[in-house]
């Protein structure tokens, strides 16, 4: 069987899974009220499986370094567990669910061995289930889960029912031709120019400060550690309305916006002006991945220099300036910076602590025929200190705040979240105030 270098990304994911006992798992769960067709459903996983590479790749170790395999199609079993908690009374069955799901989120993958993604199916009464998909995150982003898997599950369920065979046409471009091309386009003078930019921009850049919301290092709980919390905020839609105008006005993106004022909050906590976070983006420029299941994302560093005396206005200026910059030289994988810059912190973490992400995908959930499909929230992983995304459901703006609970109490976050909301209702008022 042929053993294929994983992606910079990936190198990433397992080094860090391997040496800190994280586990990247990436759940997706969700509610189905209806008469479900079991073995259509399970018909549909399956070929899901078989036409994705990256769901059927292990992970052995050859000389002290991963390289991933993949499992034919004919051979590839996606595992579906079925549990019945339709007996019980509601309150018991809810509380059973919430164990159950939280029992998947906790076990591991054994990368090695395989396999990588696995289903479960929770039946809570005769049209209700609870249907839950789990990958290893090495395998898997957003845009897999939300553009690409479950909008053919819908086709293939639909096609099941019918008794018709897979309406779909061939993946145009497998994960491995991802893989493959980056290779290839690191050896290019684009990569050496990019590569450029990026050593002038981070040249002497440290790592973000504790806030001072922080817990005291004698008050952190060790039953904390190496777990993740999450608070989330739903603004208010005139508030977010406002934000979009202003954008429009300073020629700016929503998310700079928001960049702005949690940069703000940063300064604050923080007493830096020399402000670095992280933001997630995508490999997906090239149209031939834009369909392809996989982890195709890029940490990219931000590093914004707050005015010394400036308002909202000159920081959002300097954070725009910062942002394009690196959206326009995002095509270097954020390890290889790691690796040739030196961009790490004691105990071989990198330089970024936090995160801050827009997703512009939407989450929506599969629209299944005859059933009605509603996603059940999960507390998802995080490698870093503070991961705040920002979320836009249906013209409304939301933020997910995901902290390590030993490091930043739920009280912490929630100010944290608060303050927020302060920032942007007064940077937006016509009368511009400090930051």
């Amino acid at each position: 069987m042929t053993q294929l270098p994983l992606s910079h990304a990936q190198q990433g994911m397992w080094f860090l899974e391997r040496f800190s006992g994280t586990s990247f798992v990436d759940p997706m769960t969700f509610r189905l009220v209806g008469d479900l067709d079991v073995a259509a459903l399970r018909w549909s996983l399956q070929e899901l499986v078989r036409r994705h590479e990256a769901l059927r790749t292990r992970f052995p170790v050859t000389g002290g370094r991963p390289a991933q395999e993949v499992i034919s199609a004919d051979r590839a079993e996606l595992a579906m567990s079925l549990t019945d908690v339709s007996e019980l009374a509601s309150q018991e069955r809810e509380s059973e669910l919430h164990r159950l799901l939280r029992e998947d989120q906790d076990r591991r993958f054994d990368l090695a061995r395989g396999p990588v993604v696995r289903a479960g199916l929770h039946r809570l009464g005769p049209r209700e289930h609870v249907v839950r998909i789990t990958t290893h995150h090495i395998v898997s982003d957003a845009v897999s889960w939300w553009s690409v898997l479950f909008r053919e599950l819908e086709r293939l369920y639909a096609a099941r029912l019918a008794g018709l065979p897979s309406p779909l046409e061939p993946v145009r471009a497998q994960y491995a031709a991802f893989v493959r091309w980056q290779q290839d386009w690191l050896q290019s003078p684009a990569a050496a120019r990019e590569l450029a930019y990026w050593r002038r921009e981070l040249e002497g850049v440290t790592p973000l400060p504790e806030l001072a919301i922080a817990r005291t290092r004698e008050d952190r709980p060790a039953a904390a550690r190496g777990q993740v919390a999450t608070r989330w905020l739903t603004f208010p839609q005139p508030l977010y309305d406002a934000l979009r105008a202003f954008a429009a006005r300073e020629r700016a993106t929503p998310f700079m916006v928001l960049l702005t004022a949690f940069t703000s909050l940063l300064h604050r906590h923080t007493g830096a002006h020399d402000i670095l976070v992280g933001t997630r983006a995508g490999f997906r420029g090239r149209p031939e991945f834009d369909h392809t299941v996989g982890f195709l994302v890029n940490l990219l560093p931000l590093r914004t220099r707050v005015p010394a005396d400036g308002d909202f206005r000159g920081l959002l200026q300097a954070v725009r300036r910062s942002t394009r910059g690196a959206y326009v030289h995002r095509t270097v994988p954020f390890e290889r910076l790691v690796a040739d810059l030196g961009l790490q912190r004691r105990g071989s973490r990198p330089v970024v602590n936090v995160c801050v992400s827009f997703q512009s995908t939407p989450e929506v959930p599969p629209a299944l025929d005859g059933l009605e499909a509603t996603l059940i929230n999960h507390d998802p992983f995080s490698a870093f200190d503070l991961d705040l995304g920002f979320y836009e459901d249906d013209g409304a703006l939301r933020a997910l705040l995901t902290h390590d609970p030993a490091q930043y109490d739920d009280g912490a976050a929630q100010s944290l979240l608060d303050d927020l909301q302060l920032v942007l209702t007064s940077a937006l008022h016509p009368i511009a105030t400090k930051v």
